[in-house]
């Protein structure tokens, strides 16, 4: 397959999996009255009983897009996994810094320009962070690693290791593979601060893993990092008070 069909197939299975994700059970209503019927079924409260189905139905159709975008690709699924070499470690640590610097400057210049946003706040109200925050505190760290070990695999993995793979320059191929997961990220989103806050941290994330992935051969050090930066962003919301909120978002970030 040919780079540009490759990069059109995997435009069209993200946007798929998303769409199969979400608009099932964008109006409240419909999702509220889901929540009820799994909690009834299963003894949760309606909640967490939707939060499980929601990992669940993202992880699965998660899985169904990544079995598509291997076919075409001459990568074996083991190579995504290969064990990077010594000289991971240090790369990790600056792609953790580096990702952290450049989240800080994100949501400072937002805060300059609006010094009334609550990212917290806004971070919680992400239809699928809120369902999150539902489940008992260790399970909010899980869920969200579970998503991004999906997501990096398919990113990072099948399509920016696949475009190298099938002939693709490494611009090109770390530009669609970034700017296709930031896409992804706003999509799943409702507010405009919402979208800049996500938007700007694919970007990031999506950039400084994609490199990381470059420079050892492999997506596990990026999973690392994206695990760690996918938990912080879930539980951000999770201060009980507007305040504390406002206080950690712009402490923590």
């Amino acid at each position: 397959m040919s780079v540009p069909a490759f990069s059109v197939l995997a435009t069209a299975v993200v946007a798929v999996w998303l769409a199969l994700y979400r608009l099932p059970f964008n109006d409240p209503a419909r999702r509220r009255r889901t929540a009820l019927w799994l909690a009834g079924r299963t003894g949760l409260r309606p909640e967490a009983a939707f939060a499980v189905f929601g990992t669940v139905v993202y992880l699965v159709l998660g899985a169904l897009a990544l079995a598509v975008l291997l076919v075409p690709v001459p990568l074996a699924f083991h190579q995504v996994f290969d064990l990077p070499g010594p000289g991971a470690a240090p790369a990790l640590l600056l792609a953790v810094l580096g990702t952290s610097s450049a989240t800080i400057l994100c949501v400072s210049l937002l805060y300059r320009a609006d010094p009334r946003a609550d990212v917290p706040g806004e971070i919680a109200r992400i239809q699928w962070i809120a369902s999150i925050l539902a489940l008992p505190r260790a399970c909010r760290w899980i869920v969200p690693a579970a998503a991004a070990l999906f997501e990096e695999v398919l990113f990072r993995g099948v399509i920016l290791l696949g475009l190298g793979a099938l002939g693709s320059g490494p611009v090109f191929a770390l530009a669609f593979s970034t700017c296709l997961f930031a896409t992804g990220q706003i999509a799943l989103v409702s507010t405009r601060t919402q979208a800049y806050v996500l938007g700007a941290s694919g970007l990031v994330l999506g950039t400084v893993g994609g490199l990381l992935t470059a420079a050892t051969g492999g997506v596990l050090p990026a999973l690392v990092l994206h695990m760690s930066f996918a938990g912080f962003y879930t539980n951000l919301g999770a201060s009980p008070t507007p305040g504390a909120r406002t206080a950690t978002g712009r402490l923590s970030l």
